[in-house]
C-alpha cells in the first residue's frame, strides 16, 4: 500500500488571539486587535488569559492537611478546560478577577487554601458554584474597585439568578453547600452583616442535619463527604465564630453535630504585598479578628490563634503598609490621607491589644501611655480637618472606604484602657463630639459607658484612700452592658474587680437620659465592650445629629491622678 504524504513538521499554535487559533494561523498578537484578522476584516475574538493563574499553587510549607484536601478534590472534581464551562469573555474575566483580587480578599480572615485553590476548581466543574462564584466576584469588584453598581451589574444579575436555579436543582449537597457560603459572602461584601450570617447558619443546619443522617463509614470514605468535613464545615464554623466581632451574639456552634468531626487546627490569615488601599483595609482587619477572639476573656476559641503568629502576621501587615504608603503618589495620599491615618490608629490599637492579651491584669496598660498619647493625637487633627468640612467624616466611593474600622473603638479603648488621667479625659471628649452611630453603638453610647467606668475606678481608688498610688484593686474589667427594656432610661454595667477571674459579678447602672439615641444600640453590649469597641471592619459610620454631647461637655468628672510608678 502506499503510504499517505507525510505530514509537514509544524508546532501546535498556542498563543495568539481565539480568532486565529481557530484558524490555525500564526498571530503577530497585536492589541487591541491582531493585524491578521483587521487586514482580513475579521472580527478579532481578543486573548484567552494565561493558564498558568488557574490553580497554581502557592509557595507554602505543604502541610498534611493540605494534602489531604488536595487529594480529596481530585477525587471529586471533573478537570476540565477553563474555557469551555466558564462562558463568555465578561465572564472569564470575573473568573480571573476572583483569583487575582477577590479570592486574596477572603483569605485576609482565614481558609487561604480554600478560597484560592479549592473554591475556583469545584467551581470549574459545578455550575451552582461556578455561577455563585462569578455574581460573588462581581459583588467585590463592584464594591472594593468603584466597579459597576450592581444595580446595573449584567454579570451579577445573570449569575446571581443562575445560582439559584442551579442550587435549587442540585442534588450534591457540596455544591447547595458552596453555593449557601458565596450566598453569606456576597451580603458580607454588601455590607449585610445579619443576612449573611443567616446564610451561613442555614449551611451549617444542612450540614448538621447531614451529618446525623449519615453512616459513620460514609463519612470516612466518601469523597464527596471528606470535602465538606474536612474543608467547607471549617468555613462555615470560622463565620459563625467571627459573629461577635461583627458584634452579634454568641452563636452556638458547639451544638453542631460537625464540630466533632472538623479539623480544629487554624489557618491564620493571608497576608501579601498590596496595591490597593481595600486590600490594606481587609488584611489588617482578617488579623484584628484574630486578635479580638485572643482578647475576649469570657469567650473560649474554637480554634486557637496562636499569639506570636499573630504577631508575625501584625508586624508583616506593617512593613506592607509602610511599603504601600510610601510609593502612593501625592494624589492619593492626599485623597486617601484619612483612611491611611485612620489605618494607622487601628494598627496601634491592635498591636496593643495584642501585646496585653497575654496579661490577666489591668495595670499593664501603664506600659503604652505613649501609644494612647499618639492615638488622641491623631483624633485632635481629625477633629481639626472636621471642623473645617464635617462632611469628610464620612467616606464615599473611595475603594470600599465606605467600610472601614470606625471611629468608635479607639477612643474607647484609650477611655477604658489607658492609665495617664489626662489622655482618658481627652479621648473622652472626643468621644462625646463624635456624633456618629456605627453598627451596633453610637459614640453616645459608647461615651455613657466609658464615662461610668472611669467614674467607678476614681471611686473605687477615692473610697480606699488610694488616689495616686498603683493598685491593681481600684482597676475593673467590663462584662457587659444591658437594659431590659428598649424604653428604659437605665442601663445596667456588669464589672469584674481583682483577681477578676474569681471574683462575682459586680453591677452598676448607667443613666440614658442623656442621649435620645442609646436606647436605640443592639443591648446587650457583650463582647464589644470587652475588647476594646472593635466590631471588625464592616464599619459604616453614619451621622445621628445627636446635640447631647454639648450638654455633657459641662459635666464634670473627677479623674483618679496618674499613678506613681
Amino acid at each position: 500500500m502506499a503510504q499517505g504524504r507525510a505530514k509537514r513538521p509544524h508546532q501546535k499554535v498556542k498563543t495568539g488571539c481565539m480568532t486565529c487559533r481557530k484558524r490555525r494561523i500564526k498571530c503577530d498578537e497585536g492589541k487591541p486587535a491582531c493585524r491578521q484578522c483587521t487586514d482580513s476584516l475579521r472580527k478579532c475574538e481578543g486573548y484567552q488569559p494565561p493558564q498558568t493563574w488557574l490553580f497554581k499553587p502557592r509557595k507554602v510549607a505543604e502541610t498534611k492537611q493540605d494534602t489531604t484536601t488536595t487529594n480529596t478534590t481530585t477525587a471529586i472534581v471533573q478537570f476540565v478546560s477553563p474555557l469551555a464551562p466558564i462562558g463568555d469573555s465578561d465572564d472569564r474575566r470575573s473568573f480571573q478577577f476572583w483569583v487575582e483580587q477577590a479570592a486574596p480578599i477572603f483569605s485576609s480572615y482565614f481558609g487561604h487554601s480554600f478560597w484560592a485553590e479549592l473554591l475556583p476548581k469545584i467551581g470549574v466543574a459545578q455550575p451552582a458554584v461556578k455561577h455563585m462564584l462569578l455574581a460573588t466576584s462581581s459583588v467585590v469588584e463592584a464594591s472594593a474597585l468603584e466597579g459597576v453598581p450592581l444595580e446595573k451589574n449584567s454579570v451579577y444579575q445573570t449569575h446571581y439568578t443562575k445560582a439559584i436555579q442551579a442550587t435549587c436543582s442540585s442534588p450534591q449537597i457540596e455544591s447547595v453547600l458552596m453555593a449557601c457560603l458565596l450566598f453569606a459572602c456576597c451580603e458580607f461584601m454588601k455590607g449585610s452583616v445579619l443576612p449573611g450570617l443567616r446564610h451561613i447558619q442555614a449551611g451549617l443546619n444542612i450540614i448538621d442535619e447531614w451529618v446525623k443522617s449519615t453512616r459513620t463509614s460514609d463519612l470516612q470514605l466518601s469523597p464527596a463527604a471528606k470535602l465538606i468535613v474536612q474543608a467547607i464545615a471549617p468555613i462555615f464554623l470560622a463565620y459563625i465564630d467571627k459573629a461577635p466581632t461583627y458584634g452579634m451574639g454568641d452563636l452556638p456552634i458547639n451544638e453542631c453535630a460537625c464540630t466533632t468531626l472538623v479539623n480544629t487546627s487554624a489557618e491564620l490569615p493571608w497576608v501579601e504585598h498590596f496595591t490597593k488601599i481595600h486590600r490594606a483595609h481587609h488584611a489588617l482587619d482578617g488579623i484584628g479578628h484574630h486578635i479580638a477572639r485572643i482578647m475576649d476573656y469570657r469567650r473560649a476559641q474554637w480554634r486557637p490563634s496562636p499569639p506570636h503568629k499573630v504577631q508575625m502576621l501584625l508586624e508583616s501587615w506593617r512593613m506592607h503598609f509602610e511599603t504601600f504608603e510610601s510609593s502612593r503618589p501625592d494624589a492619593q495620599k492626599q485623597k486617601y490621607g484619612l483612611a491611611l491615618q485612620l489605618l494607622r490608629v487601628h494598627y496601634t490599637m491592635l498591636s496593643v491589644m495584642l501585646r496585653v492579651s497575654s496579661s490577666k491584669h489591668e495595670n499593664v496598660y501603664e506600659q503604652y501611655t505613649e501609644e494612647f498619647k499618639w492615638i488622641v493625637d491623631k483624633y485632635d487633627d481629625f477633629a481639626e480637618l472636621w471642623a473645617k468640612d464635617e462632611s469628610s467624616k464620612f467616606f464615599t466611593g473611595m475603594g470600599n472606604l465606605e467600610y472601614h474600622m470606625g471611629y468608635i473603638p479607639p477612643l474607647f479603648f484609650t477611655a477604658t484602657k489607658c492609665r495617664d488621667p489626662a489622655t482618658r479625659l481627652a479621648a473622652l471628649k472626643h468621644l462625646n463630639s463624635l456624633r456618629v452611630v456605627e453598627n451596633n453603638w453610637t459614640s453616645c453610647t459608647a461615651y455613657l459607658i466609658a464615662r461610668k467606668i472611669i467614674k467607678i475606678e476614681n471611686t473605687r481608688s477615692i473610697n480606699n484612700k488610694r488616689t495616686g498610688l498603683k493598685d491593681e484593686h481600684d482597676l475593673i474589667r467590663p462584662v457587659e452592658a444591658f437594659i431590659t427594656d428598649k424604653r428604659s432610661t437605665q442601663a445596667g454595667l456588669n464589672y469584674l474587680a481583682f483577681p477578676y477571674d474569681s471574683t462575682p459579678l459586680l453591677q452598676d447602672t448607667l443613666d440614658l437620659q442623656s442621649c435620645p439615641f442609646a436606647p436605640s444600640a443592639q443591648w446587650p453590649l457583650c463582647r464589644i465592650i470587652r475588647i476594646g469597641g472593635y466590631q471588625g471592619g464592616g464599619v459604616r459610620p453614619l451621622s445621628t445629629g445627636c446635640s447631647c454631647g454639648i450638654a455633657r461637655s459641662k459635666e464634670a468628672l473627677i479623674l483618679r491622678p496618674k499613678t506613681k510608678v
